[in-house]
């Protein structure tokens, strides 16, 4: 819902890019209000006072957004796929940059904040990937905004870099904006502290830091934790989204979406897993966020494995990932899936475990897949195979995959199956 820049010299850009704006020598954004270019919304006139609800707004059936560029940016929608993620262009690209888009639940547009020029302007995007300049956010000092997101009751915070203050943004159904309230966040001030992006889940605000801590924005009591060691440090996240399901989506500038569940998300210590890592393409000034407000699909996994095998034989597991909808029909069944990720902690006695299913790896004895749209009544297969540890009795082994869907899961109590299998001692000869 905000973006970072890929590399090292992130900061320096920034600030460089600040000076540059306040000077008013930021190509194409020197003076105040951005100039839309032929075929574009102009700025704010009688039309746009109009309620905006049902006139294109984004789709929100499980789709995530993504923006990059410089010196223009492009709003992309990201397909995820079988281990890697692919962008689609939603729009033209636009003569200026942007940053801290996020999707207003209030009406379903998407919006974000100019960026490197002389104001912030607030720009409204609809479902074709259309943009209107709303105009100067009142009581919004200018700055480099470069995180934002919306809660669940419309409200858009936006955090510039290495600021401590988080600014609260109302916006109302004439497409006006102004500041309604300010988050002070001491430790963000501190640039080894910065953040990249933020998305809201459970009352806080969340993003991670260069060096892979997470972090956790506390609205109500104007606080912070950070969590180390949760991703791989030294880059950028410069987009992060919320998953239907409440996972967490971290898009890395060099290429990679890295999906994390948070268990016990309020706790003092909340549990964190990295589910999946996906290839995406590398990207300067990277935003991301995301809508499911329309989707739910009930998946399931079924998992099958060898009910005996000697030591030394093989063994092989079959996952198959289901879609349990019915086709052509609604209800509390749930529809179609936007995507998913499965996990798979393989047993230690089971040796050489490998796959050659697309977009599933087997790192350090865990099983990771990643998969793409799942229709009502469809199926996905997974096969991996391992040999039998050498046993001097019989061993019983089990096995849990579990899957993860995109969506709002209505059943989980199918996302979990176990499989168990006995390894007996090779004849004695």
């Amino acid at each position: 819902m905000s973006r970072g820049t890929y590399g090292p010299n992130r900061a320096r850009r920034l600030r460089a890019l600040s000076t540059l704006g306040a000077m008013g020598l930021v190509a194409g954004l020197a003076s105040g209000m951005l100039a839309p270019p032929a075929g574009a919304d102009p700025a704010p006139t009688a039309a746009v006072a109009e309620n905006p609800h049902g006139k294109n707004p984004v789709a929100c059936d499980g789709q995530v957004y993504v923006s990059f560029g410089n010196p223009e940016d492009q709003l992309y929608t990201a397909d995820r796929g079988p281990g890697a993620v692919q962008f689609s262009p939603l729009g033209d690209p636009t003569p200026f940059l942007y940053n801290a888009i996020g999707v207003n639940p209030e009406d379903r547009f998407l919006y974000g904040t100019s960026f490197g020029g002389a104001d912030n302007e607030l720009i409204r995007f609809d479902g074709h990937g259309k943009f209107t300049n709303l105009g100067p956010i009142e009581g919004l000092p200018s700055d480099l905004y470069i995180s934002g997101t919306f809660d669940d009751e419309g409200n858009y915070y936006i955090l510039a870099d290495n600021n401590r203050l988080i600014y609260r943004v109302g916006i109302d159904h004439h497409g006006k904006a102004s500041v309604t309230g300010t988050i002070d966040v001491e430790e963000l001030e501190d640039q080894a502290l910065d953040i990249f992006d933020i998305a809201f889940r459970d009352g806080f605000l969340w993003g991670s830091t260069e060096a892979g801590a997470i972090a956790r924005i506390d609205i109500a009591n104007e606080s912070v934790d950070f969590f180390p060691g949760v991703l791989p440090g030294g880059e950028d996240f410069g987009g992060v989204f919320v998953y239907g399901n409440g996972d967490l989506g971290f898009f890395r500038n060099s290429g990679t979406l890295h999906r994390l569940h948070v268990k016990n998300a309020a706790a003092a210590s909340p549990e964190f897993t990295v589910l999946s890592v996906q290839d995406t393409t590398p990207a300067t000034n990277l935003d991301a966020t995301s809508c499911f407000l329309d989707s739910s699909a009930d998946l399931a996994v079924h998992k099958r494995a060898p009910k005996t095998v000697e030591s030394g034989a093989t063994v092989t597991y079959r996952i198959t990932v289901r879609n349990e909808g019915k086709e052509g029909k609604k209800g509390k069944k749930g529809g179609d899936s936007s995507g998913w990720s499965l996990t798979d902690r393989i047993p230690s006695q089971i040796l050489n475990p490998a796959t050659t299913t697309e977009g599933c790896t087997i790192t350090d004895g865990t099983l990771s897949c990643t998969g793409g749209p799942l229709q009502k009544g469809h199926h996905e297969q997974i096969t991996v195979t391992g040999t039998a540890a050498e046993v001097t009795e019989a061993t019983t082994v089990s096995n849990t995959a579990t899957v993860f869907g995109d969506d709002a899961d209505p059943h989980k109590a199918n996302n979990t199956d176990t499989a168990t299998t006995e390894i007996t001692p090779r004849p004695q000869s």
